[in-house]
């Protein structure tokens, strides 16, 4: 019976809509490229030609859209032309169907003036703190303690400085943080990267609108009365029709899709007589995100030129933006930086999926400024995505220009539920932080970061957001302050790095962590048994030697380490390799010189007994301590010995070596060169002839390794274990 049911219908169209073609469908790549097309043609119809020639255009759209901006920055007026072709043919081409009858969004919005919502208001009631703050893994950032963690950022290009800048500014500067006196307009409130905890927070009035769903609602409503805030919202009936908050809830909340001009109609006169900023931040799927993307822009544009709003967006960092000439060159270097395996898988990966040096040329406008222009669009997002992100740029040019303040900030990226839901996204999350500098945030983070750079923006006369802060062309309006998470000086293009990211975390984690794991196990293993076996022989000396009973299990776990080196070489640990490479150097350069010299293998040798045991003890500890930290575990105890006992361990056993070295000396000298121990043979014998070869090389070699590397410890022992302000996160 079930089986001969007709299929349920689809959906009858209506609101905001792609419009229909001769044969009754609703594509979106043809007004998709004419978009780009049209925009272009404005000032440059040879570019405009090669769009609509793009047969491929799914998957070319990328370098039409490199294209756009490279010409637009050849004058500011050739930006502002490509803004206004753009939307206005959005405008007069994408549909809104009412009653089965369609008229563009040009004409519905001139139709339907009439229509509007009732208003509700909660205020919340608790006490405002005027104190910027940024939740960050598990802390609340505040204070000197957020300017901290700004400087890292700017520090390791996660973020530009004009960004930092403005960070600190806000947290400096109280008064910009008390939104009593502003209105924010949020069109799609929910949204997880929006702002509107922290306007809640900080006291402002947010006329929010979100779609009608009483979860949503409830959600918004208990932020607003945890908080010094306002919240405005429509309703479909008198606010005091209401008998409870549940009821409330269902009857709040409205559909940016189909109800457009009603919106924008209730927009035009709640909170009248104050100075708005609207704010474009609900996010669909698909085709759908042009769609609400269009929705939202018919209502800001009235917005714009009525009530002389300003605009806030949040900017992806995956498009092609104008960047700071220091971020390419910056790219360049941390390319050069890179670990061997990232240039091994760049010359692995081949066409589409190909990694690409994070460079281009810079463009020369007319009047000779020069731009650089980072493209970090990833292809895979699609063409919607990319218009409806670049069709938001085009109305911040065109607000901008008249007058009104318009803040367009760059967002990182960010693990959502949306995002991470996808498991090849989630895995790429999770490998691209070795792409340096990319760090992924969690919503928390953006959602604070951006709304602090929409209060600066929003505050600050001298932010590019201000119609009279002067720029080169229009799109640097994007440049400043920028929170990009490392896509503009990532090495590779940040489009090109999404199967490396993939490979990276099933790599970590399925091969490199286990690998690792049973290294370090091999380690605390090895150094156990030498401990063990030097305390039996001190509790029992036998006729051998120290270095007999415990030389060979230290001198293959010490030649073992080697693989440290490769471990770094390769990115595999964040240790540097010239750090690591000095380590165990002068180690392996020890267990030589022993082995070369029986005289200083005997238990009478107390600096081979101090040696030995500041070896022994330190390894295990260390050993055990990174392969516990592989899977989060943290032991106290161990934690603590790891930051305390190297006080004494590092100096005794730097003092065992370099007596150990000089007790060896006559033994090297009198013994012939050995083509079984190079290294005594050819690089110790020829610098130790005498004492002066070892006090003007070994000594100082010593010193200043000992000095550095006790210097970090202590600096890491303060950090870890407290002590002072070391600590990076306050925690509430």
């Amino acid at each position: 019976f079930f089986s001969q049911m007709p299929p349920k219908a689809p959906p009858k169209p209506c609101g905001v809509e792609f419009p229909e073609d001769s044969e009754g469908k609703r594509p979106t790549t043809e007004i998709n490229r004419e978009t780009f097309a049209v925009a272009i043609e404005a000032i440059r119809p040879d570019l405009a030609e090669k769009v609509r020639a793009e047969k491929k255009w799914r998957f070319k759209y990328t370098k039409h859209v490199v294209d756009q901006v490279e010409a637009s920055l050849q004058t500011p007026e050739a930006a502002l032309d490509v803004a206004k072709a753009g939307l206005q043919y959005l405008h007069y081409t994408m549909e809104f169907l009412r009653d089965d009858k369609p008229y563009s969004i040009n004409e519905a919005m001139s139709k339907f003036t009439t229509g509007t919502f009732q208003t509700g208001v909660v205020q919340g009631t608790a006490e405002p703190r005027n104190e910027a703050y940024i939740p960050y893994k598990g802390g609340v950032l505040r204070g000197t303690a957020l300017k901290t963690q700004v400087d890292k950022w700017v520090r390791a290009g996660v973020i530009e400085l004009s960004c930092g800048q403005a960070l600190c500014q806000i947290a400096d500067n109280r008064k910009w943080l008390d939104l009593s006196d502003q209105v924010f307009v949020m069109l799609g409130a929910s949204s997880a990267m929006g702002p509107f905890p922290l306007l809640m927070a900080l006291g402002a009035t947010v006329v929010a609108v979100d779609i009608d769903r009483p979860h949503i609602w409830k959600k918004l409503f208990a932020i607003c009365k945890a908080s010094p805030g306002k919240l405005v919202f429509p309703l479909k009936q008198s606010q005091d029709t209401y008998a409870s908050e549940d009821e409330l809830a269902a009857g709040a909340g409205c559909n940016l899709l189909t109800e457009t001009p009603e919106i924008r109609n209730w927009l035009l006169s709640v909170e009248s007589g104050q100075d708005m900023t609207v704010g474009a931040y609900a996010y669909l799927d698909g085709p759908l995100f042009v769609r609400i993307s269009v929705a939202m822009d018919a209502i800001i544009s009235d917005l714009v030129d009525k009530r002389k709003a300003g605009v806030a967006y949040l900017c992806t960092p995956t498009d092609a933006h104008v960047v700071p000439a220091p971020a390419m060159a910056h790219s360049s270097e941390i390319l050069r930086r890179s670990p061997l395996w990232q240039a091994l898988l760049a010359m692995c990966l081949k066409g589409p999926q190909a990694m690409r040096p994070n460079k281009r040329k810079p463009v020369t406008a007319e009047n000779g400024d020069e731009f650089y222009v980072c493209d970090a669009i990833v292809p895979d997002q699609g063409p919607n995505y990319i218009l409806a992100k670049r069709l938001q740029h085009w109305r911040v040019m065109i607000t901008r220009s008249k007058g009104c303040v318009a803040s367009s900030n760059i967002a990182p990226s960010t693990a959502t539920a949306s995002v991470v839901s996808n498991k090849s996204f989630a895995l790429a999350y999770q490998g691209m932080p070795q792409f340096k500098p990319i760090e992924v945030f969690q919503e928390e983070t953006s959602s604070a970061v951006m709304g602090l750079l929409l209060v600066h923006d929003v505050r600050n006369v001298n932010s590019a957001a201000n119609p009279n802060t002067e720029l080169r062309n229009p799109l640097e309006v994007f440049t400043d302050s920028s929170f990009h998470g490392g896509a503009w000086r990532c090495g590779y293009k940040f489009g090109c790095i999404g199967v490396g990211s993939v490979l990276s975390a099933l790599f970590t984690k399925y091969v490199l962590r286990t690998y690792l794991a049973l290294y370090n196990g091999a380690q605390v293993a090895g150094w156990s048994r030498a401990l063990f076996d030097i305390a039996m022989y001190a509790s029992a000396p036998t006729s051998n030697n120290l270095w007999d009973v415990a030389g060979p299990t230290i001198g293959f776990f010490q030649w073992l380490a080697v693989l440290e080196v490769v471990h770094s070489l390769l990115g595999m640990v964040k240790s540097p390799v010239g750090t690591t490479a000095m380590q165990i150097w002068s180690r392996v350069m020890l267990v030589s010189a022993i082995n070369y010299v029986p005289a200083v293998q005997g238990s009478d040798n107390k600096f081979l007994w101090a040696m030995t045991v500041a070896w022994c003890i330190t390894e295990i500890i260390r050993y055990s301590y990174y392969g516990l930290g592989l899977y989060k575990i943290n032991v106290g105890l161990l934690t603590w010995l790891r930051y305390t006992l190297f006080i004494v361990l590092y100096p005794t056993g730097v003092a065992g070596e370099m007596g150990c070295l000089y007790k060896s000396m006559p033994g090297m000298m009198d013994a012939p060169p050995s083509g079984a121990n190079p290294i005594v043979s050819y690089f110790l014998r020829p610098i130790l002839k005498n004492s002066l070869g070892y006090f003007l090389a070994i000594v100082p070699m010593y010193v200043v390794g000992l000095t550095t590397l006790y210097g970090h410890m202590l600096a890491q022992r303060k950090k870890v274990l407290g002590g002072g302000g070391g600590k990076k996160v306050k925690k509430e």
